[in-house]
This record gives C-alpha cells, sequence and structure tokens, in this order.
C-alpha cells in the first residue's frame, strides 16, 4: 500500500531512497533539506530543512531519514521515534530481503541488495546498491554500507560504522562502532571502534 512520506535529503543519497521509495509504490509528498538550490528533487517539492519535520506529520503516513552521513541520520530519526511517529522502512523492489532476515526501522535497501537468511540489518541503516549481506551477518544502528559491499557469513558491523563501496569483508569479521572503511578494502580480520582503514590486506591509515 502507497504511503504518504516526507524524505529528508536532497544529496545522492536522498535521492536514490526517493528513487526507490517510489519504485516500492510510495507516496512521497516533500524532501527537506536545508542545502537544496532547487525547489524540487525529483519532481518533488523542497518544503523547508529537516528540522521543519514537525510541520508535516499531518501530511504524511511516515519519514525517511535519507542523510548519508550516518551522525547526521541518527539523532534526527530518533526524535521522531521520540515523538511517537514512524520510520518507514524501504526496500527497493529489485532487492532480495530472505523472510528469515530482520529489518530494522526507518532502514534503506537500494537495488541488487541481497540480505540473507537470518541476517539483522539494524535501525536507520542504509544498504546500497548491490551490497551482499549474507546469513548470519549484523548491521547496528545507523551504519552505511556503500555500493557493491560483499559481506559473507558471520560479519558484524558495528552502531556508526561506514564501509565504502567495493570493500570485501570476510567470514566472522567485525568492525568497530564509529570505523570507517575506504573504498575496495579487503578485511582479513577486525577492525576497532573508531578506526579507520584501508587498502588490500586493510591497515589502519597512518
Amino acid at each position: 500500500m502507497s504511503k504518504l512520506i516526507v524524505i529528508m535529503s536532497a544529496g545522492g543519497q536522498g535521492r536514490v531512497i526517493l528513487d526507490a521509495a517510489q519504485a516500492a509504490g510510495h507516496e512521497v509528498v516533500a524532501v527537506l533539506d536545508d542545502s537544496a538550490t532547487e525547489p524540487t528533487v525529483s519532481d518533488r517539492p523542497v518544503l523547508g530543512g529537516p528540522d521543519a519535520w514537525p510541520d508535516h506529520i499531518e501530511a504524511c503516513d511516515a519519514f525517511v531519514v535519507a542523510m548519508a552521513q550516518n551522525a547526521r541520520r541518527r539523532p534526527i530519526a530518533e526524535a521522531i521515534l521520540e515523538a511517537g511517529h514512524r520510520l518507514e522502512a524501504i526496500a527497493h523492489p529489485l532487492a532480495s530481503v530472505s523472510p528469515f532476515a530482520s529489518v530494522g526501522r526507518g532502514t534503506a535497501l537500494m537495488p541488487g541488495a541481497v540480505i540473507g537468511p537470518h541476517a539483522t540489518i539494524g535501525d536507520f541503516s542504509i544498504v546500497n546498491t548491490n551490497c551482499a549481506v549474507d546469513h548470519d551477518c549484523v548491521l547496528g544502528t545507523a551504519v552505511q554500507l556503500g555500493p557493491g559491499v560483499t559481506m559473507p557469513g558471520g560479519v558484524t558491523i558495528e552502531d556508526g560504522a561506514f564501509v565504502g563501496a567495493g570493500v570485501t569483508i570476510l567470514p566472522n569479521v567485525t568492525v568497530g562502532r564509529d570505523a570507517v572503511v575506504g573504498a575496495g578494502a579487503v578485511l582479513t580480520r577486525d577492525v576497532e571502534a573508531g578506526t579507520t582503514v584501508v587498502g588490500n590486506p586493510a591497515k589502519p591509515l597512518r
């Protein structure tokens, strides 16, 4: 069933999530972004900044917080939930989600994303195009996977971590809270919280 949704972000990530929401049959009534340079985004009106979300409660059934920055996305999403309003999980029709997987509130799954059995995707996370999140993987809250990330079974990505495009993570590796994994890296061992790693095999950035 179509839902009236306000999407927050006119940037690239927001436009991709808006496209996925419309492809999934949702009606997007507005975009909220205080840095937008045009009055519309993908033919949807820009009606103020993200902090204006309370003004749109009556006009929509749910919100999608679509900022690319994990640290910015999470507090806005939490404020909406704390106020008693709903976040919509968006799954593009070309995403594949096992019926035995768990997908959190306000999460966005882009085309080609594959979520395997007994995988868990936390609230406010973004799984971008052509990511493979296989069996028993766990993504925490406000995680983002760039396009083409490959995660075999048992991988854990803790809250707030960012994994860049084309990264491969070996089974049972853990990426710590707020860590950053550079594009194209290959992870063969755990990444400590707050660390940035790059390369093949991935090593901390000096």
